[in-house]
């Protein structure tokens, strides 16, 4: 737990680590009650209410996006500067058909520049991390769960079927 401004958040430095492997990665850094509770066990014992998400790592870097044309742009920054873009889906629950909606976006903003991508999703955060690359070495859309050390062939699999 971390305090800013009189304000209490979820920080958990180490589902973080399981998730960047070789980057550093900010999917639960300042997160409320109801963020990181959708794949953190209850605690089981008195710690005070994180009620506000102001403060959330991606929000405060504005990298959350509510709208398609905000990731359309992002993703076009990201190619030119030769960037990898980690961001987080606000727009509403990231459903499968968002979640299409979002790659397709993302693979014709690579396709545009000559690249192809390759997207890791920590669906339960709604955090997406693309990497444009020059060649497409295997469909590159993998489920990240901060739980495994190692993603396995299923969530590969399921991330396939997407």
């Amino acid at each position: 737990m971390i305090r800013i401004n009189g304000v209490w958040y979820h920080l958990d430095a180490t589902f973080d680590n399981s998730l960047g492997k070789k980057e550093v990665r900010y999917d639960y850094f300042n997160l409320d009650d109801k963020s990181i509770f959708k794949d953190h066990e209850p605690v089981i014992y008195k710690v005070p209410a994180c009620n506000e998400g102001d403060h959330f790592y991606y929000k405060e870097k504005k990298l959350s996006f509510t709208k398609y044309e905000d990731v359309a742009k992002r993703c076009q920054q990201a190619i030119k500067k030769g960037n990898v873009l980690t961001f987080h889906w606000r727009g509403g629950y990231l459903t499968k058909a968002v979640l299409e909606e979002l790659l397709h976006i993302i693979a014709e903003a690579a396709k545009e520049k000559g690249r192809h991508s390759q997207v890791s999703i920590n669906w339960m955060q709604a955090v997406i991390r693309v990497k444009f690359i020059q060649e497409q070495l295997e469909n590159s859309v993998k489920m990240e769960d901060a739980y495994e050390e190692e993603n396995d062939a299923a969530s590969e699999n399921d991330a396939a079927s997407l």
